[in-house]
Order: structure tokens, then sequence, then C-alpha cells
């Protein structure tokens, strides 16, 4: 595995590791002595320091890329302008979510894009500013309901963000695209791949374009 590939496989890995801290939050095996206030933290810090590692696993092969646009990071608390900043340096940063591999000839597998079920660059905004508002110190003068509508379920929300990571593909700074498989436990891989599944515009519901890539035996 080349230096750039597993870069960004340790990225997959902490964002996995810190979605797993959620899982283990909402199943008791972390204590919280059951303070919801202190329960929610927790979730949305994992939430927010997993999109903030997603964001940038695309140019953490690029340490002079990183850094410039990291610093400017500072300055962009809502989601969308950090999207749109990144996309200026790589349009092809945010993961394209792959369905599970065909095998179509030995050593050569056939990938589809998954039509739903994952969390779309718009919920990345979304779940963004929702950890943004739980973490942050509401103001005690504030009148109003002070609950905060998430969407989704806590769950939900960790499903969506597995389902985008699990199989996927992403164009590095450089250019470069790879295969990335994040299971939910064992070794996450990354390979290098020709292209990224077209998904066409078929109206209702017809086949989805897919891709070919050569995937060597994961261990």
């Amino acid at each position: 595995m080349s230096s750039d590939e597993q870069i960004y496989c340790n990225c997959m890995e902490r964002i996995r590791r810190r979605l797993n801290v959620v899982d283990d939050v909402l199943a008791g095996r972390i204590g919280t002595n059951k303070n919801s206030d202190v329960v929610a933290e927790i979730i949305f810090i994992q939430f927010r320091k997993s999109l903030e590692e997603l964001a940038f696993a695309s140019l953490s092969a690029n340490k002079d890329v990183y850094s410039a646009v990291h610093a400017k990071f500072a300055v962009h608390w809502r989601a969308n302008d950090m999207l749109n900043e990144l996309e200026k340096v790589n349009p092809g940063f945010y993961p394209v979510a792959a369905e599970p591999p065909k095998e179509t000839s030995p050593g050569f597998k056939h990938f589809d894009r998954l039509p739903a079920g994952f969390m779309t660059r718009g919920e990345f905004a979304k779940l963004y500013k929702h950890s943004s508002e739980v973490l942050h110190t509401r103001n005690p003068y504030k009148e109003g309901d002070s609950t905060i509508n998430i969407g989704y379920t806590v769950q939900e929300w960790a499903a969506r963000f597995r389902n985008l990571i699990r199989w996927h593909f992403v164009t590095l700074v450089g250019g470069n695209v790879l295969l990335a498989h994040v299971p939910d436990n064992g070794t996450v891989h990354a390979y290098p791949s020709a292209a990224i599944p077209v998904l066409a515009d078929v109206p209702n519901g017809g086949e989805h374009g897919g891709s070919h890539a050569k995937a060597g035996n994961e261990e």
C-alpha cells in the first residue's frame, strides 16, 4: 500500500473509532451517570470530529495543501463555507458511496453507486450544524424552546455515516482516485481505481452506472 493510501486509511480508521464511541455511549458501555447533557456532548463531539476528519481526508496526503486549507478552516464555522473552500482545492473531496463489489472476472470487481441510505453532502452540513448547536453553551437569556431538532435519530445518523464510508470512492487532491473499504470491524483498505462510478440520470429508478476496479485480496 502506498503512503497516500495508508494516510487515507488512517483517517478512515479514526472516523470508525469515533463512530464506535457513539455506539458504546448508546449501549451504556461508557459511563455517563445517565446525564443527558453529558451523553449528548460525548456523542456530538464524536460526530463533529468525524465530519472534520472526513472533510480533510482527501487532502491529508499533501501536507502543504492540507496546512493551507486547514488554516482557513478556523474562520469557517458554517459547514457550507468549509465545504465550498474544500471544493475550490479538490472538487472530488466528498466520498461517493458504493455498493459491495460484484466479481465480474478473476481479479476484477464491479461497483455500483449506493442509491440511498448514506450521509449526503447536504446532510453533512446539517449534522455539522446540529453538532455545533449541541456543543455550544446556550444563552440562558434566549427565549424559546431549547430543543434541537437533529432530523434523524443518533442511531440513524451513525448508520448513514457508516453507509457512506463502508465502500466508497474518493478523489485525492493530486487527482488519484481511491476505492476504500471501511468494514465495521477489521482492516481498512484502499485501492487505486481507474474511475468513479457514473450515476446515470435515468427516470423511474433505472439502472445505475458502475465502475470496475482491480482490487487485491483483502487480509
